[in-house]
């Protein structure tokens, strides 16, 4: 039976409340998870816990910090079949609740993943280029638009 067991509830944000920094409500729900999972866990030991991150490796990492962790253990509905190897970087045994062979998410999925949590070096590049990308091909739409009701007007 563990000693201690810190429980780490990420904030579960959505792609677009990330781009909006709208993460109060995730991190409320995140608290609301950790006080069940405390509770459900009083029994097992003494139970603290955070909620915090969006990103699930960032809020192990900061847990770290301040508990001495000798395993992390992974539960929850939404969990990313990729986080138990991106936890392995830890150095500590790495084990999973959920059942074994989940399918994996495709590349270009994951990408998305890492891009929506903030987690790849280049995201704010990417955002400004697919902003400034979106933005052109609006412009372009609308130019050609523009030129056709010109043309069926005979004005051009």
């Amino acid at each position: 039976m563990p000693g201690r067991i810190h429980v780490v509830a990420p904030a579960l944000v959505g792609p677009l409340d990330w781009l909006a920094t709208a993460e109060d409500r995730a991190r409320l729900e995140a608290e609301v998870r950790l006080l069940e999972a405390e509770w459900t866990l009083a029994d097992e030991g003494e139970v603290d816990g955070s909620a915090g991150e969006a990103d699930p490796v960032q809020a192990v990492e900061d847990a770290l910090r301040g508990f001495p962790a000798d395993e992390i253990l992974i539960a929850g509905a939404a969990v990313d079949p990729d986080l138990e190897q991106a936890l392995r970087r830890f150095g500590l045994p790495v084990e999973s609740l959920e059942p074994a062979g989940r399918p994996r998410r495709s590349a270009v999925y994951r990408a998305f993943r890492s891009l929506a949590g903030g987690r790849g070096n280049a995201t704010p590049f990417i955002l400004f280029a697919g902003v400034n990308g979106a933005l052109l091909l609006l412009g372009v739409l609308l130019s050609l638009l523009v030129l056709a009701v010109l043309w069926l007007l005979g004005d051009l």
